[in-house]
């Protein structure tokens, strides 16, 4: 995939502040981060070296409406908090929805 078309799937996402990418040529990796309603950021990462587009993100809201855009199925991410009970993972008590 150029860089017009990648351009242009990236300016899809306009609730996305695109902000770093590695690779070189055909298999750049873009990262970038999604408001949420508690001043805090998820985050949306789209791999283009793969057919068809993969991406993971942490956002709940937007997750749906990301695999539409991209054309892909969509799969809900899970919280780490409900699948284990450790020390180093993110407790959202009063904000489960987001």
């Amino acid at each position: 995939m150029n860089k017009e078309e990648i351009t242009k799937i990236l300016e899809k996402f306009d609730f996305v502040n695109w902000d770093r990418y590695i690779g070189e040529e055909e298999n750049l990796t873009f990262f970038g981060w999604v408001g949420r309603g508690d001043n805090k950021k998820d985050f949306l990462v789209l791999d283009f070296s793969t057919d068809p587009l993969w991406y993971v993100t942490s956002s709940k809201i937007y997750s749906k409406k990301i695999s539409e855009i991209l054309g892909v199925n969509h799969s809900d991410c899970k919280r780490v908090e409900d699948f284990c009970d450790i020390l180093n993972s993110i407790r959202l008590n009063n904000y489960r929805e987001l």
